[in-house]
């Protein structure tokens, strides 16, 4: 990221004011008239921020270098998709072929070739209001999505695989442009100069797309202890082997069991994985991988999933699985808000102060 200059004719960076003349006209803030309520300036400043998203956006699709880019992101997680498969195959990670694999994998790389590109895209364009910055930053994942779901599609028709992920990708594709694309206005905000900013953009996506699921996979081994169970009978499962009922009786006895959730929700951010959290109700139960894709889910229900009648308690004393994918977006959200909004108080900050000065 710091090879992208955001200013790229001065020494500095441009210490352009974060607020603007305000037309009663354009803005549809004032001057309305009483019987409209305030229905018309909702609407007005709806207008006014799609209308500054659009400008923003349309300067990366007159960019060629943006179209580069797309490209680049996409021809990259194809080939993370088939040298991992590869690999995979070369060393006996999967007991049978899966052709699928290639796909699916390929669309969790490009969840996290898609918050490389949208903190890029958001530190390039980090002026103007957040909503502005959210909606240009879907703008330009709504680009990127439309080239890869065609070559998302390509490559499921010819390896095989369920094409309902595609749908899937192209929703977290554009969701993760606009929330990762705050991360990168809030993270170019932070600083006078772009090198900080872009240092403090790559510590955090770095940390969203690896370090969150390298520390969960460290933290692991910590949750591992005993814990007490009774037996479960009447036991009930749906089409897929999962058992949605069941009853239990005895006494506790001591099993040793994995407190997952304890740390999984770290991981849950993660774009690939927030992509296999959504995609995994769209993939079928048959399928050879479509198990790795809920894995995250499994992880962030607990020991219960797997240890019936933990604690003794039946199934009708559970309290409902939470969505992972929720989690995430909620981590992900907050993560943006933390860069986002001292970014611009200290832009607002050195504005004041240059104001006085000059």
């Amino acid at each position: 990221m710091a090879g992208v200059p955001e200013h790229p004719r001065g020494s500095g960076p441009a210490l352009e004011p974060e607020y603007e003349v305000i037309d009663d006209q354009a803005s549809g803030f004032a001057r309305n008239d009483p019987r409209d309520g305030s229905r018309t300036g909702t609407s007005a400043s709806i207008g006014a921020a799609l209308a500054d998203a659009w400008r923003s956006a349309r300067t990366s699709f007159t960019s060629w270098w943006f179209w580069v880019a797309c490209g680049l992101g996409i021809a990259a997680a194809w080939g993370a998709a088939a040298a991992v498969v590869a690999v995979g195959e070369a060393n006996g990670w999967f007991d049978v072929r899966v052709p699928s694999a290639v796909y699916l994998i390929m669309a969790a790389f490009l969840a996290l070739a898609t918050g490389v590109l949208g903190a890029i895209w958001g530190f390039r364009h980090s002026h103007g209001r957040i909503v502005v910055l959210l909606l240009s930053g879907a703008m330009r994942g709504l680009a990127l999505a439309a080239l890869a779901a065609g070559v998302l599609l390509a490559v499921g028709s010819s390896v095989g695989g369920p094409t309902a992920l595609t749908g899937a990708a192209v929703v977290v594709i554009v969701i993760e442009a606009a929330l990762f694309g705050l991360i990168g206005a809030g993270a170019r905000a932070c600083f006078a100069k772009a090198a900080p900013g872009a240092a403090l953009a790559t510590a955090v996506v770095a940390f969203l797309c690896l370090g969150n699921v390298l520390l969960t996979a460290l933290l692991l081994p910590g949750t591992t202890g005993m814990d007490q169970a009774s037996v479960p009978v009447n036991v009930e499962r749906d089409d897929s082997g999962t058992v949605t009922d069941y009853q239990c009786v005895g006494e506790l006895h001591p099993v040793q069991v994995a407190h997952t959730e304890r740390v999984v929700w770290l991981a849950a951010a993660n774009p690939a994985l927030l992509l296999g959290s959504i995609g995994a109700d769209m993939v079928p139960p048959d399928n050879e991988l479509g198990w790795v894709l809920a894995g995250l889910q499994w992880a962030a229900d607990g020991p219960s999933r797997e240890v019936l009648c933990l604690g003794g308690e039946s199934s009708a004393g559970l309290a409902p699985s939470m969505p992972v994918a929720l989690t995430g977006l909620a981590l992900q959200a907050l993560t943006a808000a933390v860069v986002v909004v001292p970014g611009r108080w200290l832009a607002a900050r050195r504005l004041r102060i240059s104001s006085g000065s000059g």
